[in-house]
């Protein structure tokens, strides 16, 4: 089909725009174009795909979460803060104290959450939606909210997100800014950052928060850290009914406990479970589409890894295979004979990509799975055995016919019970 890009880009604005109708339409030309033009209808499926994703991890409407910018200017006093406005700076060095981020028209994935939290984000979301509602019950929105969970997992980009939502500039606090080592600078610092956010209709964002809200009762502190979360929690209090704060920390352990009771909304985001390890996936290996069994695969081999380190891996996995495409049969330049992706010759250097990158960035993978993955083979077989893929979901996976991955689970098989012999006698 000519000029199919650009009924790509009318399809995508009409999945935005008119929901169930336009899938409708774009299901039944993504049928008509399997015949004709596979590579096209695969387009249309996977851009079917991502608005389907983005239904069930935001199950709210789009235009019942989203908060109109008028609406945002009768819910928040203050100023409208635009890019032109003058940011607050450090006095000694000059540094600004925050960076800012203003919404745009351009639309956003939600974050890959599981279904629980998701609910709760939008519900979160859609508070403002009612926020009259809310103040004739003697109510408000949260007001003030605390994400907290292991590196990689999203914070940043969830609070990204809310703000974005609320359509409302995200004045996000630079830390290199901020902390000073002037005895006072850092507390003066910090009156200013809530004075400017106090000011303006913002979303303030406080990444890396266990760096100002350190516990009062750490021997190894400094009566400094003492008087700046004074002026932290001081400047909280005072925020109160004014805007939104965001905070973020990968060591809530370390945060004073006095801070903990001024956010009536705290979010802990884990590391991805499968489900979710599966829509990263699926969302990052764009425009590859993996086989059922070797993304089976993947799922398992990323256990235990962030939505960061993912992303990494899939980056680096893609790397691997435009160096390592197999070359057809029977042609002499390495360009013209590189196979397409989806070719069943490249399913071994997944493997192959995977055992790469284990031995350039071990840690990346659980313990257990970068053994298998540098190890023999035979271990691995009998891995995946044990993780409910069948035989010829193996061969797939690994490369072999499903005679050979039988022999080798049997041979596995009999080592095992060799070894637990031995160990008997």
């Amino acid at each position: 089909m000519e000029n199919f890009d650009i009924i790509l880009t009318l399809a995508r604005i009409a999945l935005d725009v008119e929901g169930p109708r336009a899938t409708q339409q774009i299901e039944r030309l993504r049928d008509v174009l399997a015949k004709s033009d596979p590579e096209q209808a695969a387009k249309l499926n996977r851009l079917l795909s991502r608005d389907r994703r983005r239904q069930t991890m935001a199950p709210l409407a789009m235009e019942e979460m989203r908060v109109t910018a008028e609406a945002a200017r009768r819910q928040l006093p203050g100023e409208t803060l635009s890019p032109s406005t003058p940011l607050p700076t450090d006095r000694e060095t000059g540094t600004p104290l925050v960076r800012v981020t203003f919404p745009t028209s351009d639309a956003i994935d939600a974050p890959i959450l599981n279904a629980p939290l998701a609910a709760a984000v939008n519900d979160l979301l859609a508070e403002w939606k009612h926020r009259e509602e809310l103040a004739r019950l003697g109510a408000r929105p949260h007001m003030r909210c605390l994400i907290y969970g292991p590196p990689g997992v999203g914070k940043t980009k969830l609070a990204h997100y809310l703000a974005r939502q609320l359509t409302l500039p995200c004045v996000e606090v630079r830390l290199d800014g901020l902390m000073s080592s002037f005895l006072g600078t850092t507390a003066r610092n910090i009156g200013a950052l809530f004075d400017f956010a106090n000011r303006y209709r913002c979303v303030l964002f406080l990444d890396e928060f266990d760096a100002v809200a350190k516990a009062r009762d750490d021997a190894q502190e400094i009566g400094e850290i003492k008087r700046v979360v004074n002026t932290l929690l001081q400047s909280l209090d005072a925020r109160n009914g004014t805007g939104i704060t965001i905070a973020a920390t990968n060591h809530e352990h370390l945060l004073d406990a006095a801070v903990w009771r001024r956010f009536d909304s705290r979010i802990e985001l884990h590391k991805p479970e499968p489900e979710a390890r599966k829509l990263l996936l699926t969302h990052f290996l764009t425009p590859i589409s993996p086989e059922p069994a070797e993304m089976q695969f993947l799922v398992w081999v990323t256990e235990g890894m962030s939505g960061a380190d993912i992303e990494m891996l899939v980056d680096a996995g893609k790397r691997f295979l435009v160096l390592h495409r197999r070359p057809k049969p029977g042609t002499k330049d390495r360009a013209e004979r590189s196979e397409p992706l989806r070719e069943s010759a490249r399913v071994p250097l997944i493997l192959e990509g995977l055992r790469r990158q284990a031995a350039l960035n071990g840690r990346m993978f659980a313990t257990d799975r970068a053994a298998l993955l540098t190890g023999p083979i035979d271990a691995l077989n009998q891995a995946l055995q044990e993780a409910k893929l069948n035989q010829a979901e193996r061969g797939i996976v690994l490369g072999l016919s499903q005679s050979a991955v039988s022999r080798r689970g049997k041979r596995s098989e009999m080592s095992e019970a060799q070894k637990e012999a031995n160990a008997n006698a």
